[in-house]
């Protein structure tokens, strides 16, 4: 869970780095599941794919992921997305490719996308690159710099097992991976319940439905948060 001054800092800049959301042992069991999963499912690795494996169904329920989902969205909080994204050794991909995931009017986030990294975010690698405060308002990335740096971007610099927790409306781009490593990510995006997941049309794999408590069963979905669509309270 984040302090009050986190979550101020999150709301007002659109995105917060937290450190060591993943260490030791568990951050091991991840970084291996996730080489055993992209090679056995074959990408794209989406939620369909990902909660077949039990370290990724647990991993939607990891506490300092969840709290801070929870400090915004309440017990109303669901997740939308669940994907991994990896881009190999020098990569020729664009220095940027600004986006936002979703544009809504309003400052306060509708949906929040948590990128786990694996490995360290060098200016090599390709870090994240955001626009603070670029989440107010509906306006796009001007598009003749679609791919090029922006004056006012700033670098998430972090280490495996960090997590950037990004107002899904802010500007954003991954950066180009020119290493001859990987660069490997866990994108968790959450979000209100009343919001469509994605692959809505298609059924949850049947592993993470089962032996699932009321939490899981209202992460994905599959359990509203209270009797009545109208709430006023997210934590009802």
């Amino acid at each position: 869970m984040w302090n009050a001054a986190e979550k101020t800092a999150f709301l007002e800049q659109g995105y917060y780095h937290a450190p060591a959301v993943l260490s030791g042992k568990y951050l091991e069991a991840v970084q291996a599941a996730f080489d055993q999963v992209w090679e056995t499912e074959g990408p794209p690795v989406n939620q369909l794919k990902l909660l077949k494996h039990p370290v990724f169904i647990d991993l939607i329920e990891h506490p300092p992921i969840l709290e801070r989902q929870r400090a915004i969205f309440g017990h109303q909080t669901q997740l939308l997305q669940y994907d991994l994204l990896r881009q190999g050794p020098h990569s020729n991909t664009p220095e940027r490719s600004w986006h936002r995931d979703f544009a809504f009017p309003g400052d306060y986030p509708l949906s929040i996308n948590t990128i786990l990294y694996l490995d360290e975010m060098t200016a090599e690698r390709g870090p994240t690159f955001v626009v603070p405060g670029s989440h107010r308002g509906t306006a796009q990335p001007p598009v003749e710099q679609r791919h090029q740096p922006l004056a006012d971007e700033l670098a998430v610099y972090a280490q495996p097992g960090d997590a950037v927790f990004i107002n899904s409306a802010i500007w954003h781009s991954g950066g180009c991976n020119t290493t001859g490593g990987l660069r490997r990510g866990i994108y968790l995006y959450y979000g209100y319940w009343w919001l469509k997941r994605y692959e809505f049309d298609r059924p949850l794999p049947w592993q993470a439905l089962q032996n699932a408590g009321e939490q899981r069963l209202r992460l994905l979905g599959v359990k509203m948060p209270a009797w009545d669509l109208h709430q006023y309270t997210p934590d009802a």
